[in-house]
């Protein structure tokens, strides 16, 4: 068997298939009609360009009983109509890259927790981690704090450091931490901190 992502919403329906290539999603578009848009934080919405990180906004056209026109999923993709794949339809680079309501911003670069979880992982695949947004001199600083243990590679923030660079576009510190040094939850873990108000 082989196995594709797949994607949508209880109030949508599957929207979203995994592509050929393995490496992102396509809008089913004979069922849903896809916008994608930029929120500014003033005026009006405005249409993203291909490849820009933006919000994913569906109307579906096969719910006769319940359709949604122009739903905002919060959804933050990359699309890419220019592609090689036998099926036309839009390609969503990455897939589902994260989410609007995690979206941060440092230093006009938009950042997502969930992007650099997955960097981390790459690098520190087991290791607890936190992240905190603050201000210095008026500029917006973000520190990743990861756990290490004693037998752990020494070159871990390093590496972690210049992966989120080449990958988010901004320079990010990488502290290591003794292990159990950072706070754990019982449920969902809160990762992120914002201390910049």
């Amino acid at each position: 068997a082989k196995l594709i992502d797949h994607a949508g919403a209880s109030e949508l329906g599957a929207w979203g298939v995994g592509t050929a290539d393995g490496q992102g999603l396509q809008v089913i578009e004979t069922d849903f009609l896809a916008e994608f848009l930029v929120f500014d934080t003033e005026g009006s919405p405005r249409v993203a360009v291909e490849g820009e990180a933006c919000e994913l906004v569906i109307t579906n056209l096969g719910r006769l009983g319940g359709p949604l026109i122009r739903y905002r999923t919060g959804d933050i993709v990359r699309p890419v109509w220019d592609h090689a794949l036998e099926c036309r339809f839009v390609k969503l680079e990455g897939g589902v890259i994260g989410r609007s309501d995690d979206m941060v911003i440092i230093r006009g670069v938009n950042i997502f927790p969930s992007s650099i979880e997955a960097i981390v992982r790459e690098v520190a695949p087991h290791a607890e981690f936190r992240m905190t947004a603050s201000r210095v001199d008026a500029m917006d600083q973000l520190l990743v704090e990861v756990e290490t243990e004693p037998g752990d590679s020494a070159d871990i923030p390093q590496r972690l450091a210049a992966s989120l660079q080449e990958r988010l576009a901004v320079r990010i510190a990488v502290d290591a931490v003794p292990k159990n040094s950072l706070p754990r939850f019982e449920a969902k873990a809160k990762r992120f901190v914002d201390q910049r108000n």
